[in-house]
């Protein structure tokens, strides 16, 4: 079909549908059916241009942010340790959503609390170095708090005042710095010490360390968990806010680490030789060290002065004889059960049996684990320091001979005791090793005399060790016990006279010292003394009270100090 024929038919059908639909809509008489049945024939063509009935939708409300909670506001009671406060407030700007600071009205509250602690700070009571006491109780301390017999830095009273409650009578308060010369300047005798107490790592060797109903933590045997002054210090709040804090501490906080802490034995001459030697063939090898092997077994490092060289060739021993001396090798199955881990070489006597044995000697001490310093293979290998490191800490031992006799001294070549020469050596190998961070402990085998004090010559090299950096001035010549020196924190002993050996003439040959440095954290902290009494040509035991007193009377009346200026 032509297109302008279709495009007419489709304008008639329109034109003819529009009328059908006028003539219906004006026919009042249509059937009902019929008009239903139009109507709903033409609907879509009325509703096929009209855009379909919107709805309205239902309106839902934005979500609504989740508050943020306040930080918890954290706050120190005073008896709370500066170095504690500042541990946990690192810890505490590490979460700062969740904790804030504050000075007052706080939400938990560090105080000293024993249920829950989350750090144990350890205290010490302490007096000047040359004191009788040894030990005080709890209830004596806490006294000497109450009644205002203390002198203090005005930190540790805040402390105490917090911890034990405000004192009847003001104690004294000094600058820290102005401690132990106030301490040393209001003690006028040995046997009525004027007491301080002090955070554990603030101890220095001047002072001496009171034990606490037995309990020291200078010792190695020390029990923190029955210790007087401990003091615990935990969170006091609510509890659902304690709990958020006590995650962030999987460990205790406390100023007192063992494993920052090494103890070092020295002792004063040994030698395995005549009645010494006798007694061991008679009642075993262990029979000479048997009251002071616990204190060297606890040690870290023990030290011993073994003044005769073991020679295969030695003879049995008898309970007298000369002055030439040699110990069976056997013998030195004392000194392993001892836990000796350091022999000192500069004895007078190394050689006697002759150079090759010195020689043995060394192999054998190698082959037991022993070290040793102040003598060697050769005048090089004597000169050498014995360096340790142990806990963190680094040890260097340096010795000396400045006596001889000849024979004794090592050679370029041949073994034997470094000679001291002028000290020059052993000076600039001391201020060297301290520069580099070693806590050094020097000895010297100075000319041995029978008496307390020190005469000049002594003074001179010891003080001479000490000034160059020594921690630890060692005399382990001397048959008799000597007196001590101080030059700062340095501490100098002259002689502690003899451990292992048969010279029972004399009560002072007889009186022996067993000393005892606590090193921690990098520094000499404090010196523990045990003292003895040689028995039956061979064995020190332990003093008596009366018999200790005695002893440190003698010495503290020989020593470079004096209380009360």
């Amino acid at each position: 079909m032509h297109k302008y024929a279709r495009l007419g038919f489709v304008i008639f059908a329109f034109i003819w549908l529009t009328a059908c639909q006028t003539a219906v809509s004006q026919t009042p008489t249509a059937p009902a059916a019929a008009t239903t049945r139009l109507v709903a024939t033409a609907q879509p063509l009325v509703t096929s241009t009209a855009p379909p009935p919107t709805q309205t939708p239902t309106a839902t409300p934005p979500p609504r942010p989740t508050p943020t909670p306040a930080p918890l506001t954290v706050g120190f009671a005073t008896a709370v340790p500066a170095e504690l406060r500042t541990a946990v407030t690192a810890i505490l700007q590490e979460h700062p959503d969740q904790f804030a600071l504050t000075e007052a009205n706080a939400d938990l509250m560090l105080a000293v609390q024993e249920e829950t602690p989350i750090g144990e700070w350890i205290f010490a009571i302490a007096a000047p170095f040359p004191t009788f006491a040894d030990d005080i109780t709890l209830a004596d301390a806490q006294a000497a708090w109450l009644n205002g017999d203390l002198v203090l830095t005005a930190a540790m009273e805040t402390i105490l005042r917090d911890w034990w409650g405000s004192p009847a009578s003001e104690p004294t308060i000094v600058a820290p710095e102005q401690l132990i010369d106030t301490l040393w300047r209001t003690q006028t005798s040995y046997d009525k010490p004027v007491l301080t107490i002090v955070p554990f790592e603030q101890l220095d060797p001047r002072l001496k360390v009171l034990a606490v109903d037995g309990n020291s933590p200078i010792s190695a045997n020390y029990d923190q968990a029955n210790y007087g002054l401990k003091l615990p210090l935990g969170w006091v709040g609510a509890e659902t806010a304690v709990a958020q804090l006590a995650a962030l501490w999987p460990e205790p906080l406390t100023n007192r680490h063992d494993d920052q802490i090494t103890h070092i034995t020295m002792t004063g001459p040994s030698g395995l030789s005549r009645a010494v030697a006798d007694r061991m063939e008679k009642y075993g090898y262990q029979y000479p060290g048997e009251e002071i092997a616990p204190l060297m077994q606890a040690a870290d490092i023990a030290h011993m002065s073994h003044e005769n060289a073991f020679a295969p060739d030695c003879p049995d021993p008898t309970p007298t004889g000369g002055t030439t001396f040699c110990a069976q090798p056997k013998t030195i199955e004392l000194m392993t059960w001892l836990g000796v881990d350091v022999v000192e070489l500069t004895g007078n006597h190394m050689n006697d049996w002759g150079r090759q044995n010195f020689l043995f000697t060394l192999d054998l001490y190698e082959e037991k684990g022993i070290q040793w310093y102040g003598g060697g293979r050769n005048l090089a290998d004597a000169g050498q320091p014995l360096l340790i490191e142990h806990n963190g800490n680094k040890i260097a031992f340096v010795g000396c001979n400045p006596v001889g006799p000849w024979g004794v001294w090592a050679r370029e070549d041949e073994p034997g005791a470094l000679p001291c020469d002028d000290y020059s050596f052993s000076i600039a190998q001391i201020q060297t090793l301290a520069a580099q961070g070693y806590v050094v402990v020097g000895s010297i085998q100075f000319l041995e005399q029978f008496q307390y004090d020190v005469f000049q010559p002594q003074r001179d090299a010891f003080m001479g060790f000490a000034n160059a950096g020594a921690s630890i001035v060692h005399g382990a010549h001397g048959h008799h016990p000597m007196g001590f020196a101080f030059s700062g924190d340095h501490f100098v002993h002259y002689g502690t006279g003899n451990t292992f050996a048969d010279q029972m003439f004399s009560l002072g040959t007889r009186q022996m010292f067993v000393d005892t440095y606590v090193i921690y954290n990098g520094r000499l902290l404090s010196t523990d003394l045990w003292t003895g009494m040689i028995e039956d040509y061979a064995r020190p035991r332990k003093m008596t009270e009366e018999e200790r007193i005695q002893l440190l009377q003698s010495v503290f009346d020989g020593s470079d100090f004096t209380l009360g200026e």
